[in-house]
């Protein structure tokens, strides 16, 4: 993530016309005031802002834009918690959040969206993911000249500089700064609560046919480790590795959490089975939960209250919480 970000405010219309209205003559004053009140209406879009995305990429955007297309549901949770849900207009399936969001134009999922359907909605600021969409897809819209502002969520810890980041891009640098402390202040709670504890051996279940977990790097391990818990995953598995049964069982978690991450499964069923697994379920202090993984997978506003969720299934009793994942 770039640490700052460049302003640079243009008014090039502005100062054009301000130097052809000096030009007029006495006779002309109807022709002045028609051509003041065009500059009044002129001079809000056409001020733009220079900043540098999060992977680098100097890009000029809206100072304050109006139509907006976010490419993940978590960046259309910042934007509604930003005041600015109203400014959507194109959005990826599996954007519920809060309600009003599906009621959103979709453009395609996030791995995969519709250049077409963005470039149809004319978009003055599309927001995008680096680690989930497709880069050939911001090319093709910064060469439209679409402009395009990358995030890259690669780390929960980041995440209150990202939305201030935001904040300062869409125009709401107040509102996002605010969001920033709130997530610094549940960050801190839990920080302060979990430090100094043994970290729990803990699998987080992300796929269950094939298993697949959190791996050391990934956002899932970080927020875990955040909380107070240890990812079972082998330290050269990769991102996101498959586990087989055997592997588990002889890393002897103490702790497996069943996300909802995986779409139409049966959760009743997964929690089942992992409280029965041989070799696991007769272990002194095993215990099986679950969590909405959509309080801890999208690098957005609650990822707080996901993180005091996710701190209180690995450490019960610590945290007095109540919610989604009970």
């Amino acid at each position: 993530m770039a640490d700052h970000a460049t302003f640079h405010w243009h008014n090039n219309l502005t100062s054009k016309a301000m130097l052809f209205i000096g030009g007029l003559k006495g006779g002309s004053c109807g022709f002045f005031f028609l051509v003041v009140a065009l500059l009044t209406l002129w001079a809000i879009p056409c001020s733009a802002v220079s900043v540098q995305d999060e992977i680098g990429r100097k890009v000029e955007v809206p100072s304050s834009p109006q139509r907006i297309v976010a490419l993940t549901p978590s960046l259309v949770e910042v934007l509604f918690a930003l005041g600015l849900g109203d400014k959507v207009v194109g959005a990826t399936e599996w954007s519920d959040y809060p309600p009003r969001a599906k009621n959103i134009t979709r453009v395609g999922s996030y791995v995969s969206p519709s250049l077409e359907k963005i470039v149809s909605l004319s978009p003055d600021l599309v927001l995008a993911n680096r680690e989930g969409n497709p880069p050939w897809l911001v090319e093709k819209l910064a060469r439209a000249k679409v402009p395009v502002y990358v995030t890259d969520p690669h780390d929960p810890a980041s995440l209150p500089q990202a939305i201030e980041r935001l904040g300062l891009v869409c125009g709401v640098p107040q509102k996002g700064a605010a969001l920033a402390r709130a997530l610094r202040r549940d960050f801190r709670a839990v920080r302060e609560k979990v430090n100094g504890i043994e970290k729990v051996p803990t699998l987080l279940v992300v796929g269950s046919r094939p298993l697949i977990t959190a791996g050391p790097g990934s956002y899932g391990a970080k927020l875990l480790a955040m909380a107070g818990g240890k990812s079972i995953a082998p330290a050269d598995s990769g991102v996101w590795p498959r586990l087989g049964m055997e592997y588990v069982v002889q890393a002897r978690p103490r702790l497996v959490i069943v996300s909802t991450m995986e779409r139409g499964q049966n959760l009743a069923r997964e929690l089942s089975y992992w409280q029965n697994v041989p070799g696991l379920s007769d272990m002194p202090g095993y215990r099986v939960v679950y969590i909405n993984s959509d309080l801890i997978d999208r690098p957005g506003p609650r990822l707080g209250k996901g993180l005091l969720y996710l701190a209180d299934l690995v450490h019960p009793g610590l945290f007095a919480v109540k919610g989604e994942t009970k």
